[in-house]
């Protein structure tokens, strides 16, 4: 990976630029509840299944936040900068261990949840649940892409087949943002608000699949 990172520099930075504008992004979010939607939150039962569409919680004062899905955002976020920042320099065994914990950690997340679901005998909300379970797949995407690196970030790598898939559904997935936008959608597939601007929910997504595509394209070429 570090060989095809290093010589398209102009690509890796670009990408570089993404993840850390999407940070900001999700950032700002997390610290600020107004700032978790981009569109107005509508009022009554509109505000409560808006609110359960998008991941989240309604505050006494009405606003909402979709901290599960932006934390998880942050943290992959943070972990993709350092492999492009440092694609010689990072411990390949060190980034392994660390995607191994965020990906147990996300799935101990979903289960919690479906688990809290059940016991409070109320509708599972499913838009919810494929959010977290999107995180789970790209942080084990991302597992898989360090699968077999060495020291240096040279040599070894996962296997090219399913690494394309992977990059692929996730370009996919890019492209459905950008079309539920286009098209003036209520929300993206993965419950994301899309309205007929990018919002702050959908940019740190759109970049995530990208990014993500791009680093399992790296591993394969690199």
């Amino acid at each position: 990976m570090a060989e095809f990172v290093q010589e398209y520099a102009a690509l890796r930075w670009s990408v570089v630029v993404a993840f850390l504008c999407a940070s900001a992004i999700v950032v700002v979010r997390l610290v600020t509840p107004s700032a978790a939607g981009a569109m107005p939150c509508p009022a009554g039962d509109a505000q409560a299944e808006y609110a359960r569409r998008c991941d989240n919680s309604i505050d006494s004062d009405g606003s909402n936040t979709c901290h599960e899905s932006d934390a998880a955002h942050l943290i992959m976020c943070l972990v993709m900068l350092t492999m492009l920042v440092f694609p010689a320099g990072a411990n390949p065994l060190a980034l392994r261990g660390v995607l191994t914990a965020i990906t147990v950690v996300f799935a101990v997340l979903l289960l919690g949840r479906i688990a809290e679901w059940h016991s409070e005998s109320r509708a599972m909300p499913a838009d919810r649940m494929v959010a977290l379970g999107y995180h789970v797949v790209a942080a084990g995407a991302m597992l898989y892409a360090m699968s077999g690196h060495r020291d240096g970030g040279h040599g070894g790598g996962p296997e090219p087949g399913p690494a394309l898939v992977l990059a692929m559904l996730f370009a996919v997935d890019a492209v459905v943002a950008i079309v539920a936008v286009s098209a003036g959608w209520r929300y993206h597939w993965l419950g994301h608000p899309a309205g007929r601007v990018l919002s702050s929910a959908i940019v740190p997504h759109v970049v995530m699949d990208v990014g993500t595509a791009y680093m399992l394209i790296a591993v394969v070429y690199g």
